[in-house]
């Protein structure tokens, strides 16, 4: 019974109507009340099930005397189901391209909403550099700009993941930095300027492919991060850090 339910559910069937269907298979021309003994269910569940084997074409009735019958399509009709619904699905293949193309053009994927995801402590940050790296190596263009704050940056940003950087060249994705205050040293595929008097910023901004994260110190020196996935806010940040970046000397 289970290895039909199974092949009949491929084909669109419930088990009820599975269940019905062999008893009249194997029963032959049966009542309503024949069928409801045959397979334990009640009459009125049998009579729904039966209109859905109608439907299907699996089943028929005719009337004899005062009483109602409902016969077996023959097992062929299972068949046809088949061949229909392999039918169907290639015509559904053939147009699935081009309404997944109209579709992508009304998805949003955070450019109208924005989702903004927030993080705590050292494995916060981990998340957060392990996003970056994670979402600029799946995007063509592998460059992404840093805002570095220096106070954030010797709390020990990278304790977490102290081998982010050696992993960004491996990926061969390019940074920029703008250091606020004092710059640190170029490591590989990175370009650092810094802001002259700026050492005290109290936040290191991230901006990657459609992203921007935040890491600061709360009011106790832990960390905390925010990720805010828009395509708008990325835009608005990455042109202002082209402009400065274009303005300090290299």
């Amino acid at each position: 019974m289970e290895r039909y339910e199974s092949l009949f559910a491929a084909l669109g069937l419930a088990p009820k109507e599975t269940k019905v269907y062999l008893s009249l298979v194997k029963e032959g021309p049966s009542s309503v009340r024949q069928l409801a003994v045959a397979t334990g269910m009640n009459r009125g569940t049998v009579y729904d099930v039966l209109k859905e084997l109608q439907a299907h074409g699996l089943a028929r009735f005719y009337n004899a005397e005062t009483r109602q019958y409902f016969v077996a399509a023959s097992p062929k009709r299972l068949e046809e189901m088949l061949f229909e619904k392999e039918e169907n699905l290639r015509k559904a293949t053939s147009e699935l391209t081009s309404v997944v193309s109209q579709l992508e053009t009304l998805y949003d994927g955070g450019d109208r909403q924005p989702i903004v995801r927030m993080y705590e402590g050292a494995d916060g940050v981990r998340q957060i550099l392990e996003d970056v790296l994670g979402t600029m190596d799946s995007v063509t263009d592998r460059e992404y700009y840093v805002y570095s704050a220096s106070a954030v940056r010797n709390a020990g940003l990278y304790a977490g993941y102290p081998n982010y950087t050696k992993d960004r060249i491996e990926k061969g994705i390019r940074v920029k930095n703008i250091s606020f205050g004092k710059a640190g040293k170029e490591a590989g595929l990175d370009e650092r300027r810094h802001v002259e008097g700026a050492a005290g910023a109290p936040t290191y901004v991230l901006i990657y492919a459609g992203k921007v994260a935040n890491i600061f110190l709360d009011g106790r020196g832990e960390f905390m991060g925010l990720i805010i996935d828009n395509r708008a806010m990325y835009e608005t940040q990455r042109v202002l850090f082209s402009e400065l970046w274009e303005r300090l000397p290299s």
